[in-house]
């Protein structure tokens, strides 16, 4: 027989008041009463509550204890058989649910818009929409290469992303299962088990090089690139005499620009290596990439250099689009060296980097940098102490006369009262 009574449970004040075998009775000093098991397991004391009182009765209390005690008889630690048993009972999160967490933490580690995008379209519906709705413990390594089949020979670009993003919902699914439903599974997008099924190795899916122009054609390509009355056009021709990344010329705005002292000054949250790049990246700007700015500026509608209709950057489309107009004519802007495919705008960096190299003639460290590369090693970077800006603006002028064309004939000007996007 215990000690305590339903009238003594009732009553009794602040305190612990025990009914034996370690069942007691907690009251705090504002009156609320729960019951407690303490117990001892492996030499340490522990405490489980077993309820409130009056709505875990007396008698319910004692049947709970008992099972308790049963438990740490066989040598189970009641508590953890408990947590044990909550885990199994809560729902399995889906690949959607994992997926969702991960685009997330993947989205908020990034500035880039396009990488953003590219984490939610390729743990989306589009590419993963057998698994979306699937336990993940119920997913199984065939039906992850169901998923990347269709892309890993046709659309080796696409299958490089999607593989690590998937494999990165399995290995956080491992971790939610084991530590929230005691689960341990396998991460069934292993590369091993993939390859098992005639995967090729990841090394083998290359992006392929941007399709370039020889230089030889940029003036004559400058001459027809000018004869389009485009936003996209000028975007396209100020980015050739940049040489900088094609989201960095779209997002340009125009208080990082001096005209005055024919520089740019892009902050590091716009370049790609801002990790290893803490100071303002300073572009030295060519008499006509001064030129286009000022035209652009007499029409200033924006913060940005290059506004589409609504206000906003325009898209790396118009340039795409421009370049596949210009294409549709008799003469082909393409790369031979690449199987005659089409050019497309971040190969004019290639095409800088080739005629530096073979026409230029500058030191290595120039080239580099005006490249926006990471120039020389951590220990080297430490202790330099100039971006080469003069040395860069010989060479950006240099590029800039390269591509000059030849005549100046029916070169159309830009007009104030504006014209299409591409």
């Amino acid at each position: 027989m215990g000690k305590l009574t339903d009238r003594t449970a009732r009553s009794v004040g602040p305190g612990k008041h025990a009914d034996g075998d370690g069942l007691y009775l907690a009251v705090s000093p504002a009156g609320g009463r729960k019951w407690v098991l303490r117990y001892q397991m492996d030499g340490r004391r522990r405490d489980m509550g077993l309820g409130p009182y009056p709505e875990t009765s007396l008698a319910a209390a004692r049947m709970a204890a008992l099972s308790a005690r049963t438990k740490i008889a066989q040598g189970v630690d009641p508590l953890a058989a408990r947590e044990e048993a909550r885990k199994a009972s809560r729902p399995i999160p889906t690949f959607a649910d994992i997926a969702k967490d991960v685009i997330a933490e993947a989205q908020a580690r990034t500035s880039n818009a396009k990488v953003a995008y590219q984490w939610e379209r390729h743990l989306g519906p589009a590419y993963c929409g057998p698994l979306l709705a699937r336990p993940v413990n119920e997913i199984t390594t065939s039906d992850v290469a169901a998923v990347l089949k269709p892309v890993w020979r046709s659309k080796p670009e696409v299958a490089r992303k999607l593989y690590p993003a998937i494999r990165r919902v399995f290995e956080s699914a491992r971790i939610v299962l084991r530590d929230q439903h005691g689960l341990p599974i396998d991460n069934p997008a292993r590369w091993d088990d993939l390859k098992a099924l005639g995967f090729s190795a990841p090394t083998q899916l290359s992006r392929g090089r941007h399709p370039s122009l020889p230089y030889e054609q940029m003036a004559a390509f400058t001459a027809a690139l000018r004869q389009r009355d485009a936003i996209a056009s000028r975007l396209l021709e100020f980015l050739i005499l940049t040489n900088v990344r094609t989201g960095t010329a779209l997002n340009a705005e125009w208080r990082e620009f001096d005209l005055d002292a024919r520089v740019w000054t892009i902050p590091p949250s716009k370049l790609k290596d801002k990790k290893h790049r803490k100071e303002p990246f300073r572009i030295p700007l060519a008499p006509r990439a001064v030129e286009l700015l000022k035209e652009l500026e007499a029409v200033r509608v924006s913060r940005f250099v290059f506004p589409s209709a609504t206000g906003k950057p325009l898209s790396t489309m118009a340039m795409l689009v421009l370049l596949k107009r210009m294409n549709s004519g008799e003469t082909k802007w393409i790369d031979p060296a690449n199987d005659g495919k089409p050019i497309v705008p971040h190969g004019f960096r290639a095409t800088f980097r080739t005629w530096c190299e073979e026409v230029a003639r500058f030191p290595h460290a120039v080239v580099e940098e005006a490249m926006g590369h990471v120039v020389g090693t951590s220990v080297e970077r430490a202790y330099r102490r100039t971006d080469v800006l003069e040395q860069r603006r010989h060479l950006m002028e240099q590029w800039a006369a390269h591509c000059e064309p030849r005549s100046a004939d029916n070169v159309l000007k830009f007009q104030k009262s504006g014209g299409g996007t591409a």
